[in-house]
């Protein structure tokens, strides 16, 4: 993932889908052990902190920023 990623986020076990865009690259975060970026989720407003190189289930990019 890298900034301006629009990404898809399906609730496992479920249909509702929650879409995010990727608004900053954190560089190594201490919690993950890994690199990581900040989302703004667009449904609900929250920002997350996730995973920059391996996506967890559920997670999809739909759009890659330039």
């Amino acid at each position: 993932m890298k900034v301006g990623d629009l990404i898809e986020y399906t609730v496992v076990g479920g249909q509702e889908k929650a879409l995010g865009i990727v608004l900053k690259d954190l560089g190594y975060n201490i919690q993950y052990a890994s690199e990581a970026v900040s989302v703004h989720w667009i449904d609900t407003g929250l920002r997350s902190t996730e995973r920059k190189n391996s996506l967890p289930d559920g997670y999809e990019v739909i759009s890659e920023g330039r």
